[in-house]
């Protein structure tokens, strides 16, 4: 038991691995492989940004909206960052022109963050991630029954409800 233990640990730790590498290096995937929808100055806009997957999301979460000014406070609610992480990843959001932070006239505390076209296609590239991962995964199980996939599934609750104190 304690070698399918090991195994099924590290295959645990190479799919993380996977993922985390996927997700540093889409960016510059995406300027490769999915931009030719996207006019040719928002590409040359996008060779000099070096966009984070938490930037990405960010912006994603922008476009769910059904208005174009967001209350920061809304936008950091939405999202799983610290308060920290989460103003620093806005005032580089601002600084590199993919959102824009208007404050309000009669209320100076209060921020609204609005998202840019060039904030648009990023999202978009970030949506299209996320779709190329899903796929991936996708074609990656067909092989296997759905009883052995929702054995895997019962495997993993059973590693995540648990645990260690």
């Amino acid at each position: 038991m304690a070698d399918q233990t090991t195994q099924l640990l590290t295959a645990i730790r190479a799919v993380q691995e996977q993922h985390e590498e996927f997700k540093a290096g889409f960016w510059q995937f995406a300027i490769t492989n999915l931009t030719s929808e996207i006019p040719a100055e928002i590409i040359t806009k996008f060779k000099t940004l070096k966009m984070t997957h938490s930037e990405m999301e960010i912006l994603s979460e922008l476009t769910n909206f059904d208005h174009n000014l967001i209350p920061y406070k809304v936008l950091q609610e939405r999202v799983l960052f610290s308060q920290g992480m989460f103003s620093r990843y806005i005032n580089r959001l601002d600084k590199a022109e993919l959102i824009t932070k208007i404050k309000q006239a009669n209320n100076k505390k209060e921020v609204l963050l609005s998202i840019t076209e060039t904030g648009k296609y990023v999202a978009k590239l970030h949506a299209d991630m996320h779709r190329l991962e899903r796929e991936h995964n996708e074609n990656a199980l067909t092989s296997f029954s759905p009883a052995e996939i929702q054995t895997t599934i019962k495997v993993l609750h059973s590693l995540t409800n648990n645990p260690m104190h």
